[in-house]
C-alpha cells in the first residue's frame, strides 16, 4: 500500500530525536508524576474521519521528559466514523502520546485518501478517559515537546503556552477547550473551527503527498516558533477565498464540502464562517458590519496573489471581491442596462500562448479572470488565437456603441466626476484591470490597478495619406484616476491591446 507518512514522522520526529537525551530538572507538572491504572480510553480520529481498520497506538510516555518509554498498547478505529477504544491501559504517568495511522475520508473530494498519513496528540490522562487526534492536536504535540524538552517548561505550562500560540495563529480561536476534546462533527463553534483548520490545510491538493508536505511545514515550523508565516500563509488565504466563489457547475468549493460532510453526518457545523475569517484576516481587510455595508477595501498582503485587490463588505457581513458583489443586476443608466461585472474568462481564447504557459504565469491568469474577468481584442487582425470583442457578449447582450459610452460618462457628472462614480460598488463598479498586449515581452498584464477599458462596438476606418493605408480606430472607455474618456486604438500604436468588455442588453 502507498504510504505517505514520511513528512509527518519527518516533522515531530525530528524533534524527538533532537531533544531525546536532555533530561531536564524543570519538566516535572506542579501535581508530580501519577500512574495510570487499568483505564478504558477512547475517542474519534479525524483529518477528515480516519477509516475503519487504521491503528490506533497509545505510547507511555516518562513523566519528567516526555520521551517515549517503549511500552504500548494499540487498538484498530471501529468505524468509517474514526472512533476507538482500548482497555486496560497502564502508564507509568499521566502523559501520553496517542498515535493513530491510516487511510481517511477527503472531505474535498468525497473520496477516501489515496495514502496514509500519521497524527499524532500528546494528553494528560489524570482527568480524561476520552482523546480525540485531530490535525490540532498533531500540530501541538510537537511544540509541548520542544518546550518542555528543549526550554524546561513544566507539562502543564507547556501545553497551555502551546494551546494559546495554536489558537492565536489561526485567528479565529480561543484557548477554551483543549484540542484533543474537539470534534469535526459536534454541533457547537469548536466544531465548526476544527472543521475549518481541516479544510484549509487539505485544499483541493492535486495528491495526499501536496497535503502531507504542507502540514508538514506546519508542524515543523510551529514546533520551533509557536507559530507558522510566510508566502505558505497568503497562499493557503488565496485559496481560502477563492473556495468561496461558484464554478461552472454553480457549487462552490466549500457548498462542495458541505454535501460531502453532510452524507457522512448529518451534523454539520458552520465552519464555512471560520474559513471566511481567516483569509479576510490574512488580507487585512478588518470587520465587515453593517456599520462598512459596500466599503470597499484592498488586501494589504504582499505575499498575496491577490495582493492590491478590492473587496467589498457585503450585506450578509462577509467580504468579496469586486466582480462578486451580492445582489448585482444589470444597472440601469441613462436608459442603457449595463451587465453588472466583466464577460469573463469562458469567452476568450487561450492566454497562455508567448511563453505563458509555466505553473506561476498560469496561476497569475487565473487570478486575472476571477477578479476581472476575460481581455479581448478588438478585432481578429493578427491571427485567430484572438477573441474579438465583438462576439463574446451573451444571447440578449451586445457592445455598447461609443455614444453609449459618452452618455454613461455623462451621467456620472463627466470626466473627472465618473473616475471616481464609475468605480462605485453600488453601481458600475469598474475594477481596475488594466490591459494585455500579448505580444509585449515582459508581464503579460500592464496597468493592473491603475486603469481599466472597455470596448464599444464604434470603429472608424480612415486613409493615412502619408503611407497611403487605411487604418480602422477601435474605441473604448477609458478609467484611470484622472478621469473617465473615450479613447481608440488602431494598427499603428496598439491593436494587439486586450481590455474588458461590459456589455449592455441588447432591448
Amino acid at each position: 500500500m502507498k504510504k505517505l507518512m514520511l513528512p509527518f514522522l519527518l516533522a515531530l520526529g525530528t524533534v524527538l530525536l533532537a531533544c531525546s537525551d536532555d533530561v531536564l530538572n524543570g519538566a516535572l507538572d506542579d501535581a508530580g508524576v501519577v500512574a495510570i491504572n487499568d483505564r478504558e480510553i477512547a475517542g474519534v480520529t479525524q483529518k477528515g474521519p480516519f477509516l475503519m481498520g487504521s491503528s490506533v497506538t497509545i505510547q507511555e510516555l516518562d513523566g519528567q521528559t516526555l520521551v517515549q518509554t517503549g511500552k504500548s498498547f494499540k487498538a484498530f478505529v471501529k468505524s468509517n466514523q474514526g472512533d476507538f477504544s482500548i482497555k486496560d491501559v497502564s502508564l507509568v504517568s499521566q502523559y501520553a502520546m496517542l498515535e493513530v495511522e491510516g487511510y481517511f475520508r477527503n472531505e474535498v473530494t468525497g473520496q477516501n485518501s489515496g495514502g496514509m498519513i500519521l497524527l499524532n496528540a500528546l494528553t494528560d490522562l489524570r482527568k480524561r478517559d476520552r482523546v480525540n487526534v485531530n490535525l490540532l492536536t498533531h500540530i501541538e504535540s510537537g511544540r509541548i515537546l520542544n518546550l518542555v524538552q528543549k526550554h524546561g517548561l513544566s507539562v502543564a505550562a507547556a501545553k497551555k503556552q502551546a494551546e494559546q500560540e495554536l489558537f492565536s495563529s489561526f485567528g479565529f480561536m480561543k484557548g477554551n477547550v483543549a484540542p484533543e476534546d474537539m470534534d469535526l462533527f459536534s454541533k457547537n463553534n469548536d466544531g465548526a473551527k476544527l472543521l475549518a483548520v481541516s479544510v484549509l490545510m487539505l485544499q483541493d491538493s492535486s495528491s495526499d503527498a501536496d497535503f502531507s508536505e504542507r502540514m508538514s511545514k506546519v508542524a515543523f515550523a510551529f514546533a520551533e516558533n509557536g507559530s507558522w508565516s510566510g508566502t505558505d500563509r497568503a497562499k493557503i488565504a488565496d485559496w481560502a477565498m477563492r473556495s468561496e466563489i461558484a464554478n461552472d457547475s454553480g457549487l462552490s468549493v466549500l457548498q462542495r464540502v458541505r454535501e460531502n460532510l453532510e452524507s457522512w453526518n448529518e451534523s454539520v457545523p458552520p465552519f464555512e464562517e471560520y474559513i471566511n475569517l481567516f483569509w479576510t484576516n490574512e488580507y487585512g481587510l478588518g470587520a465587515c458590519s453593517d456599520a462598512n455595508f459596500h466599503e470597499v477595501r484592498s488586501n494589504i498582503n504582499e505575499n498575496s496573489l491577490f495582493y492590491l485587490d478590492e473587496f467589498v463588505c457585503n450585506s450578509n457581513h462577509r467580504w468579496s471581491l469586486m466582480a462578486y458583489r451580492e445582489n448585482a443586476g444589470d444597472i440601469n443608466v441613462a436608459g442603457v442596462y449595463w451587465a453588472p461585472r466583466n464577460v469573463g474568462c469562458e469567452s476568450q481564447d487561450d492566454m497562455t500562448f508567448g511563453g505563458y504557459d509555466d505553473t506561476e504565469e498560469a496561476l497569475v491568469i487565473d487570478k486575472q479572470c476571477l477578479a476581472y474577468g476575460g481581455y479581448f481584442s478588438a478585432s481578429d487582425i493578427f491571427g485567430s488565437y484572438y477573441s474579438a470583442a465583438m462576439d463574446v457578449c451573451p444571447d440578449g447582450y451586445r457592445l455598447p456603441t461609443r455614444e453609449e459610452a459618452q452618455a454613461l460618462i455623462d451621467a456620472y457628472g463627466g470626466a473627472e466626476n465618473a473616475a471616481a462614480g464609475l468605480r462605485s460598488v453600488d453601481g458600475f463598479a469598474a475594477v481596475m484591470s488594466g490591459y494585455v498586449n500579448p505580444i509585449s515581452i515582459g508581464s503579460l498584464y500592464s496597468d493592473v490597478h491603475s486603469m481599466t477599458g472597455f470596448w464599444t462596438s464604434t470603429s472608424n476606418t480612415w486613409l493615412d495619406s502619408a503611407f497611403n493605408v487605411y487604418v480602422t480606430d477601435h474605441y473604448y472607455l477609458k478609467i484611470d484616476a484622472n478621469g473617465a474618456t473615450i479613447d481608440s486604438v488602431n494598427l499603428k500604436n496598439n491593436a494587439s491591446m486586450k481590455i474588458s468588455v461590459r456589455c449592455v442588453r441588447d432591448l
